[in-house]
């Protein structure tokens, strides 16, 4: 299969990203977490982690040329993964509700709205986009901003005084929603669209040199303005999980910054062990994504939160060897 450099690059920097914020939110203590290395952390898995990872998926799904039926069902596919991964994430968590009898509710959990129940309805979603054979490049432009602008709405309309384990895929403020499809699927939908416009966008930067630096400095001033609140909305999680339009406008500038820079990080230096190392996180990432997520959820559940920011070396390194161990193991035994 042909790889892509730049996007393995981009993935591999948001999964390797990611890690620390499921230790900081689930190991350590308050203190730890409300330390300004620890909003580094949070800050960090941010904007150039899941979104960049969501708009290269949504890249790759209008670049791919399998016809809907595969696609479709791939969708299902990854969402039943979803429910199946919540669960083995918190087995253990499970296990203390049915025979410890801790007080929680067991459904916020296995239905807890995650990357991977996320990404199963956006294939879905986009794979009947997909279906539309002129125009659905404008379509998807026009969806990105319909979605980032009606988020507000929906999440207000959708916060029903009873419990509900539908609305929170959708949108809303549920506290086990953490990629619901409003906000979120503006960046797939971003992706998907960027695909179509991608040769006229490169076309035009290469023939509009000095308007394209105009432009990039512009964005790159406007990320800078609207940093403070960007910053404060990306480390403090419900906001983030739950954020609106105003910071979906500054996370894409942030990607496009970040983009552009490994880019040209890449020609300048297309062969280097270290990024030749994150590109292969970013081939691995849905491995990657699943082992770390077994081994940080079902620790969590003896030590929630009670970890010192000490620590987070310790758990951070160990964690993170030991899932890319276990990635070596399982790609040498499926060459023998």
């Amino acid at each position: 299969m042909k790889r892509f450099p730049l996007p393995d690059l981009l993935k591999g920097f948001a999964v390797f990203l990611i890690v620390p914020v499921h230790i900081l939110e689930t190991f350590i203590d308050f203190p730890g977490r409300e330390s300004v290395f620890g909003k580094t952390l949070l800050f960090l898995g941010g904007p150039i982690a899941v979104p960049v990872f969501m708009l290269v998926m949504g890249y790759f799904l209008a670049k791919n040329q399998k016809p809907f039926a595969t696609n479709f069902f791939r969708g299902i596919k990854i969402f039943m993964a979803g429910l199946l991964l919540n669960i083995g994430l918190n087995f253990h968590l499970l296990l203390k509700i049915q025979f410890a009898g801790w007080q929680l509710n067991p459904w916020e959990y296995i239905f807890g709205v995650d990357m991977f129940y996320f990404a199963g309805l956006t294939i879905i979603l986009l794979s009947m986009l997909k279906t539309i054979k002129s125009g659905r490049e404008w379509i998807a432009l026009l969806l990105v901003f319909t979605v980032v602008g009606a988020t507000a709405f929906v999440n207000h309309k959708l916060m029903v005084p009873e419990r509900n384990y539908i609305f929170p895929f959708i949108g809303g403020t549920w506290s086990w929603s953490y990629f619901q499809l409003f906000p979120w699927l503006a960046y797939p939908l971003a992706g998907f669209a960027f695909f179509h416009f991608e040769e006229r966008l490169l076309a035009f930067i290469n023939r509009k040199k000095t308007i394209s630096g105009i432009l990039f400095t512009v964005i790159f001033a406007l990320v800078l303005y609207f940093g403070k609140p960007g910053f404060t909305i990306t480390t403090d999680l419900p906001s983030y999980y739950h954020h609106t339009f105003w910071f979906s406008m500054w996370a894409f500038g942030v990607v496009i910054l970040w983009s552009v820079f490994w880019q040209f990080m890449l020609e300048k230096f297309p062969k280097t062990r270290l990024g030749e190392f994150f590109m292969w996180l970013g081939k691995n990432i849905t491995a990657f994504y699943i082992i770390q997520w077994l081994i940080i959820g079902n620790i969590a559940t003896a030590i929630y939160q009670t970890q010192t920011l000490t620590s987070f070396p310790f758990w951070f390194a160990g964690i993170f060897a030991a899932t890319v161990l276990i990635i070596k193991l399982i790609e040498r035994i499926g060459k023998t």
